[in-house]
């Protein structure tokens, strides 16, 4: 994947269903002005489950424990599996334009291009942890995952949803996620807490290795307010969306 100047985005919307509705809208936003691509960096305060759009939510979700803990439980646009975010939850979502060529190549050759390029920057950064890039889209310190990645894409666009654990309470994961209902191989059929683990870096580290990155050196794109109220109100709010089986 040849570099690509993009525009940073730090915004943050006050409820989790907002700040997906913003993904989906930038998406659509930048796929139909053909625009330049954008980096958003984000984290939020408010523990909430989230599922890739193809996930049955009675298969990796406890509804109980959430409903009993008020954590929300939404979905994303993009693929991939169920997670967890809260604070110590780093989030990156990357809007690139592709080539017809990429469009060829498919998603899990997109994807690992993207990904080799954080690992290369973090094991610059960080040589003292050597991270690995195993099954599809996750990001490993000695087997052990610290980033879930996933995608979708439009005719010019993509979107890839990443997370970065560092200071995250990881005990909270199997309160309220159930093994998952697709796993990779190299995960063995471990449980979330001999499977996962927080990277050693700060928030302010992640942020400015992820910029250098992606040169997100252009200033943050207009906002696509209206649409993403819209679909606050027509799908992220909605349990037919949210809470389908």
């Amino acid at each position: 994947m040849q570099p690509q100047a993009c525009q940073l985005s730090e915004t943050v919307f006050p409820t989790p269903e907002e700040n997906l509705a913003l993904e989906e809208s930038l998406l659509y936003q930048i796929n139909e002005q053909d625009s330049a691509g954008c980096l958003r960096l984000w984290e939020v305060d408010q523990y909430t489950v989230i599922m890739g759009s193809s996930n049955q939510t009675s298969c990796n979700v406890d509804l109980e424990a959430c409903r009993r803990d008020r954590i929300p439980v939404l979905r994303r646009c993009t693929g991939g599996g169920t997670v967890l975010l809260g604070p110590g939850c780093f989030i990156f979502s990357l809007f690139l334009r592709i080539s017809p060529d990429q469009h060829l190549a498919g998603i899990e050759a997109t994807t690992r291009d993207i990904l080799d390029r954080i690992r290369d920057t973090l094991n610059t950064r960080f040589p003292k942890h050597y991270i690995d890039l195993q099954g599809i889209s996750d990001l490993t310190i000695e087997g052990h995952k610290f980033s879930g990645n996933s995608q979708r894409w439009l005719t010019r666009t993509l979107l890839h949803h990443g997370t970065i654990l560092y200071d995250f309470d990881l005990d909270l994961i199997p309160r309220y996620l159930t093994s998952p209902e697709r796993e990779p191989e190299y995960r063995s059929h471990r449980s979330h807490l001999d499977f996962v683990t927080n990277y050693p870096a700060t928030a302010a580290e992640l942020r400015q290795a992820l910029i250098d990155t992606w040169q997100a050196d252009q200033g943050e794109p207009a906002l696509p307010v209206e649409r993403v109220q819209q679909l606050v109100t027509e799908k992220y709010a909605t349990e037919k969306w949210n809470l389908r089986r």
